[in-house]
C-alpha cells in the first residue's frame, strides 16, 4: 500500500504521509459519526410516524365500526368480513 501512495505523491515523505492518512481517517470518523447520528434521528422520525399511523388507524377503525363498518359507509352490495 506504501509503495503505491509513494508512487502517486513521490514528493511527501513516509511521516508526511502518515500524517495525511492519520487526517484521513479522522475525517472519515467524523462522517461516519454524523452519519450516525443522522440514521438515528430518521429511525426516531419513522418510529414517530409510525405511532401517529397506528393511533390514526385505530381511531379510523372506531369511527368505521360506529358508522356500521367500510361496507355499510361505501354502501356496496359486495362486501367481505373478516373474523
Amino acid at each position: 500500500f506504501h509503495s503505491i501512495v509513494r508512487a502517486l505523491l513521490p514528493s511527501y515523505g513516509l511521516t508526511e504521509l502518515e500524517k495525511v492518512i492519520e487526517n484521513i481517517s479522522a475525517v472519515v470518523e467524523r462522517i461516519e459519526w454524523h452519519a450516525a447520528d443522522a440514521i438515528s434521528a430518521l429511525q426516531e422520525e419513522v418510529d414517530s410516524v409510525s405511532h401517529a399511523v397506528m393511533q390514526h388507524k385505530i381511531a379510523l377503525n372506531f369511527i368505521l365500526v360506529a358508522q356500521g363498518g367500510v361496507c355499510a359507509i361505501i354502501n356496496t352490495t359486495r362486501c367481505s368480513y373478516v373474523d
